[in-house]
């Protein structure tokens, strides 16, 4: 099979108007768990579909597996190489703070910690914490603990 005959799961559009005249066939592309690259000035972007790219960046923040730990009598819940940490009399409310406090990392991080040198490789991370509900939020942070 030449390269030519190969088939492929990525459909390309070389240019925005390409992309807005098909993008109902991006969105079955993706759907279909294929993938549709769009150029635009020379760089390339990708619809992809969401539940594949949060498992996907799941796996690559491994680095920031969350920590929970029983200390002196209170839970501390922490992201290593992240400053995200709680401490809490209960472990359901330290997940819960825990929760709160990476969405407003994600937060903070969309506004101005982007261009700040020693958070600028978060942006997995704050990918995954906006395209994760609460509660797939909850599981990853206590998956640990199963």
């Amino acid at each position: 099979m030449t390269t030519s005959e190969r088939i492929t799961s990525v459909r390309r559009y070389d240019s925005m108007n390409r992309a807005r005249e098909n993008f109902s066939q991006m969105l079955t592309a993706a759907e279909e768990g294929n993938v549709a690259v769009v150029t635009r000035r020379g760089k390339d972007s990708a619809l992809v579909q969401v539940g594949r790219l949060r498992w996907l960046l799941a796996h690559i923040i491994r680095p920031h597996e969350p920590q929970v730990v029983r200390e002196n009598g209170a839970w501390v819940a922490y992201l290593p190489g992240l400053p995200l940490a709680v401490e809490e009399a209960d472990f359901g409310t330290a997940i819960e703070v825990l929760i709160d406090a990476m969405r407003e990392y994600a937060s903070d991080w969309q506004e101005r910690l982007h261009a700040a040198p020693n958070h600028r490789n978060n942006v997995d991370f704050v990918q995954f914490v906006e395209l994760s509900t609460d509660d797939q939020l909850r599981e990853w942070l206590t998956a640990a603990e199963q």
